[in-house]
């Protein structure tokens, strides 16, 4: 081997390769996977996915485009039917006036967000990042040529989105802010005052930004009151206000990769030119059954909502009742974000510690707070069955109460902020 490999120089990857890392979902969903093909039981509520199936009118919907010979290449922007859903969607839902011609279809929310950044940044151009975060709200950024710059929300609030913390960060020379609300990984839904207050103080200190509305968990909400504050959003910010948003999670398509991007039509133009290099279009069929999936009846969203709130009870309930983990409630999404600060240990001094321990021993996954920008917090997916949650609950009880209660050096603060670069990925 070592004759055979003589001379051969190593392969040199680009400087934009180099700069990312693999999701720390997908890496620990992919751990998870190699000790479940070992035999090993895993209880897996690392991966933001809905457990159930997707709806069979949906399915159908596919299956008739299929069956018509819809199996070809369709627009860039996507089928007119699908870009005029997604716009009555809103208008209905939000009350938020975009015409069909604003609307991009994309594989997925995550291209969505990714093709946003590649629209409006520039080399050197920074973003505002509200922490803890989904980690493409950083990566996206980066191979757009972009800088991230992290804007730490306060934990003994319940990483509310607090403008005075968000907009402290906002510079003149800042191009972009995102706003993912609900939020992955806390699950905090932002208010409507606080949303108008970080469009108008925007605005102000940096005219030339664009604020990026991330929507993925919008129809996945607790909170009783639903205000329509998007329209009054988009008043203030004209041309500067984009939205990202899926079918993955709300219609339980996540393998459909269907997502959209609404913009002003100048963004939607830069967009179709970059989908038609790097991707063509999305799948036609699938597009059919978002066409469906939109405009046919909402009542499995309302009932998938009242299914997570139960599970979200009783999940926050049983990891408040474990000595050293506090959880707040989420107000949206399916996670939950415990606390898990109090027991950690000197043998186990963090929670990526934590998770690897609780994966290996009780074979529980779950995703430590530093892939999120926030150390000392684990993310727990709770869209799995319930009996699943309570095999894992008691698994987690287990685990903390077996460990050694003898504290180690953490921080105090509650407040969440990235510990270098390698910690918010």
């Amino acid at each position: 081997m070592k004759e055979e490999t003589k001379g051969l120089r190593a392969v040199h990857l680009s400087m934009r390769v180099s700069s990312v890392q693999v999701s720390p979902t997908v890496a620990t969903a992919a751990r998870a996977t190699l000790l479940r093909s070992e035999g090993r039981h895993i209880l897996d509520f690392s991966v933001g996915e809905p457990d159930q199936g997707t709806p069979e009118r949906i399915r159908r919907a596919a299956e008739d485009a299929m069956n018509r010979g819809e199996t070809r290449y369709v627009p860039s922007l996507g089928i007119p039917a699908l870009r005029k859903a997604v716009a009555r969607r809103y208008l209905e839902d939000d009350g938020v006036r975009f015409d069909a011609s604003e609307v991009a279809i994309t594989l997925g929310g995550k291209q969505a967000f990714a093709l946003a950044c590649e629209a409006i940044l520039d080399p050197g151009d920074e973003i505002v990042v509200p922490t803890p975060f989904w980690p493409t709200f950083s990566e996206a950024p980066r191979l757009a040529g972009g800088v991230p710059v992290f804007a730490p929300l306060d934990g003994a609030r319940g990483f509310a989105f607090d403008p005075d913390l968000i907009l402290k960060k906002v510079r003149r020379k800042t191009r972009a802010l995102v706003i993912n609300s609900p939020s992955n990984p806390t699950g905090a839904v932002v208010g409507e005052r606080a949303l108008i207050d970080i469009a108008q103080s925007l605005k102000k200190k940096a005219p030339d930004a664009f604020l990026i509305f991330d929507d993925t968990y919008a129809r996945l909400r607790y909170v009783k009151s639903h205000p329509r504050m998007l329209p009054r959003v988009r008043e203030i910010l004209g041309e500067r206000f984009l939205v990202a948003g899926t079918a993955s999670k709300t219609y339980c398509m996540t393998g459909w990769r269907i997502g959209w991007l609404l913009a002003p039509k100048t963004v939607i133009q830069g967009v179709s030119a970059l989908i038609s290099h790097e991707t063509q279009c999305a799948a036609s069929f699938a597009q059919f059954g978002a066409v469906e999936a939109l405009n046919g009846p909402q009542d499995f969203v309302s009932d998938q909502v009242a299914e997570y709130r139960v599970r979200r009870d009783m999940v926050v309930g049983a990891l408040n009742a474990i000595p050293g983990i506090k959880c707040r409630v989420p107000e949206g999404a399916f996670y939950a974000f415990p606390d898990i600060r109090a027991s950690l240990t000197r043998a186990m001094p963090d929670a990526l510690t934590f998770a690897a321990r609780l994966l290996d021993e009780q074979g529980v996954a779950v995703v430590a707070g530093e892939g999120f920008g926030c150390p000392g917090y684990i993310r727990i997916s709770f869209a799995r069955s319930q009996e699943e949650l309570r095999q894992g609950l008691t698994a987690i009880t287990t685990f903390v109460g077996s460990l050694d209660r003898r504290p180690t050096s953490r921080p105090t603060s509650r407040r969440s902020a990235p510990a270098g670069k390698e910690a918010h990925r």
